[in-house]
């Protein structure tokens, strides 16, 4: 074809496509240009652990907006030499570029992108639903008009800047900033020819040229957008010659760091506190999640799960999990700072993708004998010694009298022996003794607002409560005495890195720090010589551990909730349809282990934490008779005497039994003759 024809036909394709435009305008219905003055690109809001590091995108677009200034002039040019070389010279359309398009549709009958400028990318890139990708003359037509009006009431550098944070380049990166970071780390500003030429590549088909699957292709690409830039003298020969040796060199692609429930629960609050938009507001959301434990709480938890369907821990009665949620053996896993209530780690169920039912939010289960805890506060506080004894023989006709066959029935156990060895018969007589309100009224101020009912069965656990509130309920114990709220979000910052909200930490006093100095050298003893010995397995010995073990009626949960004086964390295993787990199972066997290992994994290497606090004022150490609940005397068998702590003025009188002198005698000889 001769020069003078092509003119000819240029000149014929611009004159038709003016016409159709002019058509257009009126018929086409395009979308109204104006709404890019407040249009605000989406931005993936991130969610990130306590270091920084990533653990979830909210949104598919990983972008972050920036203005021109803050790309650098190289990056710029390196997009304009190979996108749309006379971009100052056109007003939207290149008329160059639409005849020589033409010509080659003519030939093939099928219109293609050849023509597009940046302008028409960036019209079908911000109104997706109205400009659709569809190879139609109409669809082409009505992109040149946008184009246009873009163009009318834009400068060229508020159109540049729209275009590079709009542009997708791979990977789910939106913007040159975010692909930058993502592929270099480095932002938009400081990149070397060969990286901005890597990112100026890639908007033909980011997916074609992906650097990360496709490095060869990537390459092939990104040298002949170096040639490109070399010819439009963004760079010198002798640049173009160094950038083309240079490797790709790309940055890891960053994983996202998994704790889906943890993420679900951010997810609502952020929901909660922001809006439905939340997830694509750009906000950097610094959570209190600790990554490491999070891992080996999740490793753990299914570990024993599989351990204990395969029958390796006791006969269990169900089947290993094949799909079905319901069938499937479940478990959770919380751990909390004790004195922030900072949610370190929380594993919802033994695999995501199976069930997004979060266990440890969502769910109310009976918390069996952990509950014992808060009968035993409410003791103290009452004013009742650890020495005080509790007759655990067979109860009178017509009273609640539940199985136990932890207690010796020949003699009664002292709070802390009953505690020890989780005395359900105990549990309701000192349950009875100071009253189901007061009970009740202990885990209300320990941080459990679940309907608690006013039944003797409350004593043993009977109440349906959340898990995480019971983990955060034994902080208390921990801490000397204040209450915790679980928090999962430390810091929000929107996408210029403004503090949008600190989340402040929501503490109250729980019980006398007495009580709570009680309760922990009973719960201690529980870990050291009770129930809870599982518990201590591969942990250090000079770490202190207080923790208390639970299991319901027919074992159909199973708990160990424990703490050291830097975590309290709670395991628990069972259905979502309560059943048997099976005659074997108890909380020290099948829960524990999961709290042991995952602590002991979590503190190796780490410095061993100072001690729970120490005796407040008020705390006093007595010699006791355990036999008989008194203060030890001369008389008294050593092997009956321990050291045990009272609150000042709670102490008992001298043990009867066993008391000194003539007095003592007399009282030991002729006690008998007087009943």
């Amino acid at each position: 074809m001769n020069r003078r024809v092509r003119i000819a036909l240029l000149a014929v394709s611009a004159l038709f496509a003016a016409a159709l435009i002019a058509f257009g305008v009126v018929a086409l219905g395009c979308p109204p240009v104006e709404s890019l003055r407040d249009y605000r690109p989406p931005q993936a809001s991130r969610v990130l652990d306590r270091d920084g590091k990533l653990l979830a995108r909210l949104a598919p677009e990983e972008r972050i907006v920036v203005p021109l200034a803050a790309m650098s002039p190289m990056l710029v040019r390196a997009f304009l030499a190979i996108e749309d070389q006379r971009f100052f010279e056109h007003h939207g359309i290149d008329w160059r570029r639409v005849g020589g398009a033409l010509l080659r549709d003519l030939r093939t009958f099928s219109p293609r992108e050849g023509s597009s400028t940046i302008t028409m990318q960036l019209a079908r890139n911000v109104f997706p639903d109205r400009l659709t990708r569809a190879r139609t003359l109409r669809r082409k037509l009505a992109e040149m008009i946008v184009a246009r009006r873009i163009e009318q009431q834009f400068s060229k550098q508020q159109i540049l800047e729209m275009y590079l944070n709009q542009i997708y380049l791979g990977n789910g990166y939106y913007g040159v900033e975010a692909a930058a970071r993502g592929y270099f780390g480095k932002p938009a500003n400081d990149l070397t020819p060969a990286q901005a030429a890597m990112l100026a590549a890639l908007p033909k088909a980011p997916s074609n040229y992906d650097p990360r699957r496709f490095p060869d292709l990537a390459l092939k690409r990104r040298n002949l957008v170096l040639g490109q830039m070399s010819k439009a003298n963004v760079i010198s020969a002798k640049e173009e010659a160094a950038a083309r040796k240079t490797k790709l060199r790309l940055r890891p692609g960053e994983e996202e760091g998994g704790a889906p429930w943890f993420v679900a629960e951010v997810r609502r609050q952020l929901h909660e506190r922001f809006g439905p938009d939340a997830e694509t507001q750009g906000l950097r959301v610094r959570t209190t999640l600790d990554a490491q434990l999070q891992h080996l709480a999740e490793r753990e938890l299914v570990r024993q799960i599989v351990a204990v369907e395969s029958g390796k821990l006791g006969r269990f009665p169900g089947k290993r999990c094949a799909g079905d949620a319901e069938e499937c053996l479940e478990g959770l896993f919380v751990a909390l700072e004790p004195q922030s209530g900072d949610v370190r780690a929380l594993v919802g169920g033994r695999d995501y993708e199976l069930s997004e039912f979060d266990r440890a939010n969502q769910a109310r289960r009976q918390p069996g004998s952990t509950f014992k805890a808060f009968v035993w506060m409410a003791a103290l506080q009452s004013g009742l010694p650890i020495s005080a004894l509790i007759d655990t023989s067979k109860a009178a006709p017509g009273e609640y009298a539940p199985a136990d066959g932890q207690a010796p029935s020949d003699r009664p156990l002292t709070l802390r022996e009953a505690m020890r060895i989780s005395s359900n018969r105990a549990a309701v007589a000192l349950g009875e003794r100071v009253g189901v309100q007061k009970v009740i009224d202990a885990a209300r101020a320990c941080g459990i607002y679940d309907d608690i009912p006013a039944y003797p069965s409350t004593f043993l656990g009977a109440a349906a409560i959340a898990p995480i509130s019971l983990v955060a309920a034994f902080a208390p114990f921990a801490n000397g005495g204040t209450r915790v709220m679980p928090r999962f979000i430390d810091e929000v910052q929107s996408a210029t890195g403004e503090v949008l909200w600190s989340e402040p930490l929501a503490t109250a006093p729980a019980l006398d720090p007495g009580v709570a100095f009680l309760m922990s050298s009973l719960l201690q003893d529980v870990v050291e010589r009770g129930t809870g010995t599982a518990a201590r397995a591969g942990l250090p010995g000079n770490l202190p551990v207080l923790g208390k073990t639970g299991t319901t009626n027919g074992a159909q949960d199973v708990w160990f909730i424990g703490a050291t004086p830097g975590l309290v964390a709670g395991a628990w295993l069972g259905f979502d349809r309560p059943r048997s787990l099976g005659p074997a199972a108890t909380g020290g066997r099948l829960a524990a282990p999961i709290w042991a290992r995952t602590i002991a994994a979590w503190q190796r290497g780490k410095p061993i934490p100072a001690a729970f606090p120490p005796p407040p004022p008020g705390v006093e150490l007595h010699e006791v008779d355990v036999r008989t609940g008194g203060l030890a005397t001369a008389g008294c068998p050593r092997s009956q005497v321990v050291g045990e702590w009272y609150l000042s003025g709670t102490e008992p009188g001298e043990c009867a039994e066993h008391a000194g002198g003539l007095s003592g005698f007399i009282q030991r000889t002729f006690s008998g003759w007087f009943h």
